[in-house]
């Protein structure tokens, strides 16, 4: 083993320490600061890395809306007229819905094509909560905090009205992205339940 081979096995040691830094140090959180702007290019870049999720088939399934400044009121707007016809949302959670996007200075919508093929559809879904992982950790490693959020699914088609996705878009993520003020503790974690089998 010559000199070079020596740095690259330091320089890929470098990297996975960071790497496997990145990943533990990552929380679900939305102590952020509401109203302190994320750079086009930082979001441009998140929803880059999202595409190198794996993906069978090559379908890139993954579609991105980003919501910013007012267009989170008006999200939010939407989302509570639609909710008025449907019975099976509380009152208290539909009286939050007009100021709930405003928590956090992005809201990035993630998406994922539904195949006509049930196998398609459940491995391109599986493919677009890949996407959304890379988003969560390229966003700890620049420094921001996220939140992985859902909607209701009687919401679905109020959220894809407004967003301009089709009938065969769902959504996968809401994602809450903002520079934070807070940190949240690690929630403990026991021992992966692992089988190893070498025979």
């Amino acid at each position: 083993m010559d000199h070079t081979d020596d740095l690259n096995l330091a320089y890929g040691a470098t990297v996975a320490s960071t790497v496997a830094d990145v990943l533990r140090s990552r929380r679900t959180n939305l102590q952020v600061k509401p109203d302190d702007e994320i750079a086009r290019a930082d979001i441009e870049l998140l929803i880059e890395l999202a595409t190198w999720a794996p993906n069978h088939k090559r379908t890139w399934p993954w579609r991105f809306t980003v919501l910013q400044g007012s267009a989170r009121a008006r999200f939010g707007e939407a989302l509570a007229s639609a909710a008025q016809q449907v019975s099976t949302i509380a009152p208290d959670k539909r009286s939050k819905l007009p100021t709930k996007y405003l928590r956090s200075p992005v809201v990035l919508l993630v998406w994922t094509h539904v195949s006509s093929d049930p196998v398609v559809a459940r491995e391109d879904r599986d493919a677009t909560a890949a996407a959304v992982q890379n988003i969560l950790i390229a966003a700890t490693g620049l420094g921001m905090a996220s939140y992985w959020g859902s909607l209701p699914e009687v919401l679905w088609d109020g959220a894809r009205e407004f967003a301009g996705q089709d009938s065969d878009a769902d959504p996968v993520a809401l994602i809450y992205l903002g520079w934070p003020i807070g940190k949240p503790l690690a929630p403990p974690r026991g021992p992966a339940d692992t089988t190893w089998l070498t025979q």
